[in-house]
């Protein structure tokens, strides 16, 4: 009979001695636990609140700051701030946040864009990061100052987030690795304005990338808001060019004005029109622009909140009317991924025209 008692440690030694050693089990990386449900590997998420909106936060850790989202908003218009405009895109719109921020520590400190980290995550789970800038409510200005200790103050920022669909969620941070807050945006956002907001969303978050647009009304198009004021046609010669056999001129007025904080140069090349006849058929752009009134070539230069009015002509069939007039603005974009707006021509006529006149 065997003495194990004997074998067993000769065995054991024979195997160090031929290099095998007995396999330790490797430890099992941590797991996150679901209230109620099973252990899920990699769903860490980064340490934080969920925050709501109205609720008063402390964030950040070496230097914390106390945060309230008020509200937040869509839009298409441009982000403006100091001597820079951020335009949405035809695939694009903004997403506003209304806040404020207070300094609860006994000692001065500052704030200014990079204190506050704000990310928006999309239906996809894609990330987009805020503009590298803030503003003081209420204004156009640039803020960045020094906060009193319990001084508190309204500041706005903006992401740049795609124009299909609600952002569902919005990640706060003061700094890198420390806790955050997540706030879910679902039903909370303010809607896009009615003609902008695809109707066939109901949630009001889906910006059109074609806008229908009316006479007399103030429209977004980037750097410059237009208005369209009145349609007329001509036989006459307008820049020593003739309409051609059979033609007419169509010729639509706008306002336009300058929607930002500095100034905003314009030439014919600024705009992309295209007419649309009540055949159905496309006009080309003469890729000229007059004065309203005057048959000469204009451009120029808009201050902030300055105006001009300009002139669009195209040649048509004598006996066809025109229709529509698609319009876009390439400033700081490119007119080919801008968004357009369709002027419905029609609405210039009677009291809309008088109306914009006025």
């Amino acid at each position: 009979m065997l003495n194990t008692k004997t074998i067993l440690p000769v065995l054991c030694l024979s195997l160090l001695a031929t290099g095998v050693t007995e396999a330790v089990p490797k430890k099992k990386p941590a797991a996150a636990r679901k209230p109620g449900g099973p252990i899920v590997l990699g769903t860490t998420q980064l340490a934080g609140d969920f925050g709501k909106l109205g609720t008063t936060y402390t964030i950040g850790k070496s230097a914390p700051l106390n945060f309230t989202l008020k509200s937040a908003e869509y839009t298409v218009a441009p982000f403006t701030l100091g001597n820079n405009s951020w335009v949405p895109k035809e695939d694009e719109k903004l997403l506003v946040l209304h806040y404020t921020v207070h300094n609860p520590q006994p000692r001065d400190q500052g704030y200014t864009w990079s204190d506050l980290l704000f990310t928006a995550v999309d239906a996809l789970d894609k990330n987009h990061e805020f503009i590298q800038a803030v503003g003081r409510e209420g204004t156009q200005q640039v803020l960045s100052q020094s906060l009193k200790p319990a001084q508190k103050i309204d500041v706005y920022s903006a992401i740049r987030v795609p124009a299909n669909g609600e952002i569902p969620k919005l990640i706060v941070q003061r700094e890198r690795g420390a806790p955050v807050i997540r706030f879910d945006l679902r039903g909370k956002v303010k809607k896009l304005p009615e003609g902008v907001a695809d109707p066939a969303d109901a949630t009001g978050a889906t910006a059109r990338a074609e806008v229908p647009a009316k006479a007399g009304e103030f429209y977004p198009l980037g750097e410059l808001s237009a208005r369209l004021d009145s349609v007329a046609y001509t036989d006459e010669a307008l820049l020593n060019r003739e309409p051609g056999a059979g033609k007419r001129y169509a010729t639509a007025i706008f306002t336009i004005k300058n929607a930002t904080a500095r100034e905003q140069s314009y030439y014919w090349g600024s705009f992309l029109p295209e007419l649309i006849d009540a055949d159905g058929e496309k006009v080309a752009y003469t890729q000229a622009l007059l004065k309203a009134t005057r048959n000469e070539k204009t451009d120029g230069k808009l201050n902030p909140g300055e105006e001009a009015r300009v002139r669009f002509f195209f040649p048509l069939p004598s006996d066809v009317d025109a229709k529509t007039l698609k319009l876009a603005l390439g400033l700081s974009i490119d007119q080919r991924v801008a968004r357009t707006y369709a002027f419905d021509l029609g609405s210039a006529t009677g009291t809309a025209a008088a109306a914009a006149a006025e």
